[in-house]
């Protein structure tokens, strides 16, 4: 897998944390911008790190069992994940949801949403495990720029979500890791070239 692939990906799992992000910054509460921006880095961050070392453990140790067909899990996996951003993408934009009660980037606020935005990497890592290749430059990769990203979503908030709907961004994340999934199968399957 590519540099740029492994790039793709990571920014394609950290949508959902973005747009999380954007939503959570219109009502910080009593934390400072830059409280929320480290809070959120570190949840959202943390989790898109950890989540695809887990998932990719947990398949690897299954792999000799499955490794004639590894490349459909690959491609089924990311296609489900992909598929899912991208149905959930829909609607998105048009939905007005409520600031949550409390303040929202604390760290007990914090948790659910960074694992529910972090179960994308867990199957990815997941579906990586039959590549044959190491996690752990796209669990570093997803989890740098998940931090990255989520910081800079709070910072930006209203700004960011007028210019780039959290819609738009689910959509064009889900794409690509559809995309990624067929390029997998597509490789493996001999229908084109490993590049």
């Amino acid at each position: 897998m590519s540099i740029a692939e492994i790039l793709l990906i990571a920014f394609g799992v950290s949508v959902d944390a973005a747009a999380v992000s954007v939503s959570g910054s219109l009502c910080p509460g009593k934390y400072s911008k830059r409280r929320c921006a480290f809070n959120a880095a570190c949840f959202f961050g943390g989790f898109q790190f950890f989540m695809p070392l887990a998932g990719f453990y947990a398949a690897w140790l299954f792999a000799d069992k499955v490794a004639a067909f590894d490349h459909f899990i690959a491609f089924f996996l990311l296609s489900f994940v992909g598929g899912k951003m991208i149905k959930e993408s829909f609607g998105m934009d048009k939905e007005k949801k409520d600031c949550p009660l409390g303040e929202f980037f604390s760290p007990a606020n914090l948790l659910i949403p960074a694992v529910a935005t972090s179960l994308d990497a867990l199957a990815i890592g997941a579906g990586l495990a039959f590549s044959g290749l190491s996690i752990w430059l796209p669990a570093a990769a997803m989890g740098i720029i998940t931090a990255i990203v989520s910081a800079c979503c709070v910072v930006l908030g209203k700004k960011l979500s007028d210019t780039l709907p959290a819609g738009k961004l689910t959509l064009a994340g889900g794409c690509v890791i559809v995309l990624i999934g067929i390029k997998i199968l597509l490789q493996d399957l001999g229908v084109i070239p490993q590049f």
